[in-house]
């Protein structure tokens, strides 16, 4: 009891320290939630079982901030140490230090509760928390000029990490970078979109190298398919001649007709001259009639 009552003066004075319509985290006011609000004043009122009802439906909600989403998880880690959930405690803190790694609680707290909060946090800084689970849809083949869309699947996000896509044209030294979105149903789905100027259609066929990385707010690498050594790839093939397929000539000395015809003017040639000269025999030679005793 004297726990209770220790851990929800502190909640009171920090609640107490700022508006009433709007929520204090680490120093920072969070832009204004419903479910955010509605749990505060619950936790404030001691009813922790609603308080962890409406924070988990309010964790679903899209469009969250990352802002919002710590607050909801600092509220649902208090919410759960109230009721004696350790176990749900430490998973909401664990996301909460994952985006806020210097956030600690204040001095007065019980040494109960700092001795977890504690354990959390070396836990994290040794990195024995549950990993990043990345699963990315591969990319074989787009046609040119068409945009590229990258689908990935994201579980435990780590709060204030982002994911990233990076591609670059085979041969070329750099990559190019942009940003996944989370999607409007699923909090695990993200998608990247490469634009279409950056596959353009070509007469040639060729290959676009590329990779996906989730880093933390520092900057380390939580997950990844593929990297700059050895990136995943993507093929986009040759444009299609409008005047359709070309076809190779043949050359005029390897027709078969060109012959064919010389084959058959020869023969005419020389039936022509052979007829000729038999015509001309019968009118031209000599012919002498010699009579006996006649001299």
């Amino acid at each position: 009891m004297r726990l209770i009552l220790a851990i929800l003066s502190l909640a009171c004075a920090a609640h107490a320290a700022t508006p009433a319509d709007a929520p204090f985290l680490f120093g920072q006011v969070v832009p204004k939630n419903e479910a955010i609000e509605k749990a505060a004043q619950q936790v404030d009122e001691g009813d922790f079982e609603d308080a962890v009802r409406t924070l988990e439906k309010g964790i679903d909600q899209p469009d969250l901030t990352d802002d919002q989403l710590a607050e909801m998880y600092r509220l649902l880690g208090l919410s759960h140490l109230y009721l004696g959930n350790e176990d749900r405690a430490r998973d909401a803190f664990e996301k909460l230090l994952q985006a806020r790694p210097d956030y600690d609680l204040p001095r007065a707290a019980p040494p109960k509760i700092r001795a977890l909060y504690g354990r959390i946090k070396e836990d994290i800084r040794k990195r024995r928390v549950r990993p990043v689970t990345l699963t990315v849809t591969p990319v074989t083949e787009v046609p040119g000029d068409a945009a590229v869309v990258v689908e990935a699947r994201i579980e435990d996000m780590a709060l204030g990490a982002k994911a990233k896509l990076f591609y670059r044209r085979a041969g070329v030294q750099s990559f190019s970078s942009i940003d996944f979105a989370r999607g409007k149903v699923s909090r695990t789905d993200y998608t990247a979109t490469v634009p279409a100027f950056e596959v353009p259609s070509e007469d040639q066929s060729y290959e676009v190298e590329y990779y996906v990385e989730v880093a933390d707010a520092a900057q380390r690498r939580l997950a990844g398919r593929g990297d700059p050594y050895n990136p995943l790839t993507f093929r986009v093939p040759a444009r299609k001649s409008a005047a359709g397929p070309v076809v190779e000539e043949t050359p005029i000395y390897k027709s078969p007709w060109l012959w064919i015809g010389i084959g058959v003017g020869v023969a005419a040639a020389t039936t022509g001259i052979v007829v000729l000269a038999t015509s001309n025999q019968t009118a031209t030679l000599p012919v002498k009639i010699q009579i006996d005793g006649t001299p």
